[in-house]
């Protein structure tokens, strides 16, 4: 049986027929899909769409953005990100998780995130998955096999990471064969010739994410002279054949200058960006180095730009996201919503807290998800009362430093423990000083009146005392701001 039964498959022929319609379609009519996916939908993604439905009917410009994406882009991309990231992950997927999680008494994520291969074409300054080349790398099968757990689970949208993972050698029949899914694809975007980009299009289930650190200077600088231009040929490529693609900026003590220009925005919604992750340079990996992570003064300087340009509508997102955890009830990781699987096979909280207890080689990702390391994890989200200090590793090191040690955690690359060894004064540090900035944004500027704090809601037995037979509460979970 397809994915969802036979009721998804009715979902599915309303989307081809929605497909037709959306390319030509105004806000209005993309208000009245998003009213009738979340009248199917169970919390916390009913509240999710009605907010979205809502925001369309007021002509939100952000809206107007996915609009313009959904017009831009060829039949079957737009066909894809109706039926398998609206339909699928929303009204087949929440409810199906809902089910797992009574069933097995667990919080299931929304998301997976796999990295098939550290192997990669580039040698970028400060990256954490080091240089093994094909040393460490998932087989086509163990990643069908993830795919196909995370399915039974109810999670159809996942993040392909690496190294680079169009240098893995079975990406496209990956999609291919998980056409029900949808798929962001963090890439540097060399590897993605005339064929590749022909043949996303062709699929339309994946959206890419190509890391680009600034203009020329600051890109060639960290990844390579000449992936500046090679980035804008691959742009090309991409918004020719109607593939919709982001920007993943990585944000640095070196490009923070740039990040903060008016000109870098143009320069990417001008080029077809249509939506940008900002991440914050993080001192973890092989070599775990302090020398580019953001000042904290920084960091509060970043906030501002990237949350006026997040409200602009000139993208169909944008998300900072150390800066942006009252968006997201805190951290994501340890399966509250996402999991990562690295290329050796094991289960990480997430990609930068590079620590791990079992294997999907040993283990079912169901297990691993309800492993009393995770559980751990998820009883204390959030970590802190400030969501302005979401992250266990920069913002509270000391809360990460004790799960490592209690559960044993093992370190995931060769130089992985000097973040809470060697680096632990200087992180702790680091941590002090953003929380002066972060209580002034928490405080002064009023979201603690706004969004309420709930430690233990990815916890189930917690979750069940504080929301039994209370959906509606559950809206908590699916804050939007946007």
């Amino acid at each position: 049986m397809a994915v969802g039964g036979i009721k998804g498959m009715i979902y599915r022929q309303a989307g081809k027929m929605i497909n037709s319609f959306v390319r030509k379609a105004d806000t209005q009519s993309f208000a009245k899909l998003l009213f009738t996916v979340g009248a199917l939908s169970k919390e916390p993604a009913k509240s999710g769409l009605k907010k979205l439905g809502l925001m369309a009917q007021e002509e939100h410009p952000m809206i107007k953005k996915w609009i313009e994406i959904f017009q831009k882009s060829s039949p079957k991309c737009t066909e894809k990100i109706i039926n398998n990231l609206i339909i699928n992950e929303w009204a087949i997927g929440e409810p199906l998780r809902q089910k797992n999680m009574e069933n097995e008494k667990v919080v299931l994520p929304k998301l997976g995130v796999i990295s098939p291969t550290y192997a990669c074409n580039l040698n970028c300054i400060g990256c954490y998955a080091g240089l093994y080349g094909r040393k460490y790398e998932l087989s086509k099968e163990e990643v069908r096999s993830i795919l196909k757990q995370g399915e039974e689970l109810g999670i159809f949208f996942w993040i392909i990471t690496g190294g680079e993972p169009f240098y893995w050698p079975h990406l496209l029949e990956i999609l291919e064969e998980f056409d029900q899914h949808y798929f962001m694809i963090y890439s540097n975007g060399i590897l993605i010739n005339e064929e590749k980009a022909k043949k996303l299009s062709e699929l339309g289930n994946a959206t890419i994410a190509i890391s680009v650190e600034g203009f020329e200077e600051e890109t060639d600088w960290r990844r390579g002279k000449g992936v500046f231009n090679a980035i804008q040929n691959t742009w090309e490529r991409l918004r020719r054949y109607g593939v919709p693609f982001g920007a993943s900026v990585t944000a640095t003590r070196k490009n923070h200058d740039v990040i903060m220009k008016d000109e870098f925005w143009d320069f990417l919604a001008e080029n077809g960006v249509a939506y940008t992750w900002v991440f914050q340079f993080m001192p973890v990996g092989m070599n775990p180095s302090m020398d580019l992570v953001p000042t904290p003064k920084q960091r509060y300087e970043r906030f501002f730009k990237t949350d006026e340009v997040r409200l602009s509508g000139r993208f169909a997102f944008v998300a900072d996201f150390w800066n942006h955890g009252f968006l997201t009830h805190g951290c994501l990781s340890a399966g509250s919503k996402y999991f990562h699987v690295n290329a050796k096979g094991y289960v990480e909280p997430c990609v930068f807290q590079q620590f791990a207890k079992d294997s999907i080689r040993e283990k079912t990702l169901l297990e691993i998800l309800k492993s009393p390391f995770f559980e751990a994890y998820k009883r204390m989200i959030p970590f802190s009362n400030n969501l302005f200090r979401p992250c266990p590793i920069i913002d509270n090191p000391k809360v990460f430093r004790a799960m490592v040690k209690h559960f044993d955690a093992i370190p995931q690359h060769e130089g992985s423990e000097k973040v809470i060894t060697e680096l632990a004064p200087n992180i702790d540090k680091l941590a002090e000083e953003w929380k002066q900035y972060a209580d002034k944004l928490w405080y002064e500027h009023g979201y603690v009146e706004r969004y309420p704090v709930n430690r233990g809601i990815y916890n189930y037995e917690t979750r069940m005392k504080r929301y039994a037979n209370r959906e509606e509460a559950l809206k908590v979970d699916k804050k939007l701001e946007l």
